[in-house]
């Protein structure tokens, strides 16, 4: 698993996005076990990369697991309950604060 960031160096927004991804991964003790990986989409590099993951604003964060997308928040910085969420595998895809729908 990995989480890869698209941003631009000039962006505020996309800075502070790659900053508190960080932050999260260290505080969780993660930075070992799930990379981040943080595209410019200012340089070739990640202008091609951005194009094949199909990156139309910024930032945009995906999460990612062996070539499989499993969230993509785009033109937005995701909260890290909604991280944590994707990062723990939440079933019902909620932030841990929210219960889960009732069944019946």
């Amino acid at each position: 698993m990995e989480i890869l960031i698209f941003g631009k160096e000039t962006c505020a927004k996309c800075r502070t996005t790659k900053h508190k991804v960080s932050h999260l991964l260290s505080a969780l003790t993660l930075t070992d076990t799930v990379p981040m990986r943080y595209y410019d989409l200012e340089t070739v590099d990640g202008m091609a990369e951005g194009a094949w993951r199909d990156v139309l604003g910024v930032p945009t964060v995906v999460i990612d697991d062996n070539s499989k997308e499993l969230a993509r928040w785009s033109a937005e910085s995701p909260g890290s309950e909604e991280i944590k969420a994707v990062l723990f595998g939440n079933q019902a895809g909620l932030p841990p604060t929210q219960p889960a729908p009732e069944t019946t």
